[in-house]
């Protein structure tokens, strides 16, 4: 068995969204992603991965930065489509669960209460395996303590937080130069997902909720690629004129990489068994769950599932951890096998 955590879906409510207010911008180049919108089609393409071996995905919704725009991300009518969107993909899993183990919610996040009101809800009431954040997509950075609610209800309830970046060149603190072939997407989105992760540990995020099951896209950005630059921070601190980073190590309980550790991560690495090596080596094959983001490959997702496998078979020697990532940690961490839900309160459970 295959448990694909990480693939996207286009809800009714996103789809309508986008026709009326992105015409002639983002709306014809995702509606032509088929798989992201059409289900009979998506189930088509299950059914075709089902050759390779049993596979069943988790649905995780469009990055909001790719559907709304910055005034609709803080405007009012968010909560509603936000929840309008919710709903519909529960009811799209629960109507296949042979195909698709579950859902993952979607919030209002430049409202930090409506955003923890609605992942509860959705939790408790929809079952939803937790809530995908966007790493500071809308100048809302996650380590600030308004947050800190939020990322405490889905501890309390063994929820996960799916963590994706998705800042474009235009949003404050992104890197302008980056605009040009793509440099934003395929280079800035992993230092993002770097850069927020290193906010929310030096601001004591597991400190506080040491259960939290935070899930970091693209195999946690560039975290397992310069281990060694983050365990020499504590020696380098007097470079910093902040001095913000030896008041986090006088805070902090334990040394930076031991919190760089406990994160979850994802496989979406698109190629290259490598990197697939690296991610394993460093989280450990404990933390790694397998990850694709389909669809989103121009070719239905079949080509990141099937290279995904692929990267995972012929990087990891031992069959115990190849099992742990495909499928054991999905069903140890999230809960995923039938019966194991709802979620109950308990930031101990699925550890």
């Amino acid at each position: 068995m295959r448990i694909d955590i990480w693939t996207h879906i286009l809800s009714p409510a996103y789809v309508e969204h986008l026709v009326c207010k992105h015409p002639r911008g983002r709306a014809p180049f995702l509606l032509a992603q088929r798989a992201l919108h059409d289900i009979e089609f998506r189930l088509r393409v299950i059914d075709d991965q089902r050759r390779q071996g049993d596979y069943r995905q988790i649905l995780t919704p469009m990055p909001a930065p790719l559907v709304f725009d910055t005034h609709a991300i803080a405007g009012p009518k968010l909560g509603g489509l936000v929840r309008r969107n919710n709903d519909e993909l529960g009811e799209i899993a629960a109507q296949h669960p042979d195909s698709f183990a579950g859902f993952v919610a979607a919030t209002p996040i430049a409202d930090p209460d409506a955003a923890t009101e609605e992942a509860i809800r959705c939790v408790t009431e929809l079952g939803a395996f937790g809530v995908q954040l966007e790493a500071d997509a809308a100048n809302v950075p996650l380590h600030e303590h308004r947050y800190d609610s939020l990322f405490a209800a889905m501890d309390e309830l063994g929820a996960g937080v799916w963590l994706h970046p998705c800042r474009t060149p235009g949003a404050p603190g992104f890197a302008p130069d980056t605009a040009s072939f793509l440099l934003w997407q395929v280079f800035g989105w992993t230092l993002d997902t770097t850069i927020t992760i290193s906010q929310l540990i030096f601001a004591g995020i597991y400190d506080r909720h040491p259960y939290l099951k935070l899930i970091a896209h693209h195999g946690g950005g560039l975290i397992p690629h310069c281990c060694g630059r983050i365990e020499m921070m504590p020696r380098l601190a007097g470079l910093d004129p902040s001095g913000s980073l030896t008041e986090a190590l006088d805070r902090l309980e334990k040394e930076p990489i031991d919190y760089f550790r406990m994160v979850y991560v994802d496989t979406a690495m698109f190629g290259g068994h490598n990197g697939v090596k690296c991610v394993v080596d460093f989280f450990g094959p404990d933390r790694v769950l397998f990850g694709t983001d389909a669809p989103l490959d121009a070719h239905a997702g079949s080509h990141f599932i099937s290279t995904t496998t692929s990267d995972l078979d012929g990087a990891i020697a031992s069959a115990a951890s190849r099992h742990a990532i495909f499928e054991g940690n999905a069903e140890r961490i999230l809960r995923t096998k039938p019966g194991a839900r709802p979620f109950t309160p308990g930031p101990k459970s699925g550890r």
